[in-house]
């Protein structure tokens, strides 16, 4: 299994429902890259909801439906997005920043 699969599936898990709600973690090389990012999810037919970082403004934190997910991740892969993990420590306080925007 490649990395970039394992990863994929360790922030986005497997999830029968289209409506299961999926929490990542995003780094890009500048905040450039984030607002073509959003021009682009906001040209196509994708809903995630994203914000930005407070402490990195390179990064953000998103939320996918599940039958999103695929082409969420190919458009940030055409922009050269890092993936990183959340620690499962701080999912709930994720979960609260999305409940609160």
């Amino acid at each position: 299994m490649k990395e970039e699969e394992l990863l994929y599936n360790i922030i986005f898990p497997k999830a029968e429902d289209p409506n299961y709600i999926n929490y990542g973690y995003f780094v890009g090389k500048n905040k450039r890259s984030i607002d073509k990012l959003k021009a682009t999810i906001k040209e196509s037919q994708l809903n995630p909801i994203l914000i930005c970082d407070g402490k990195k403004e390179n990064a953000f934190f998103a939320k996918v439906f599940e039958s999103e997910v695929d082409r969420f991740l190919k458009v940030i892969n055409e922009f050269k997005f890092k993936q990183l993990k959340i620690n499962r420590c701080y999912i709930n306080d994720v979960k609260h920043i999305f409940d609160h925007c």
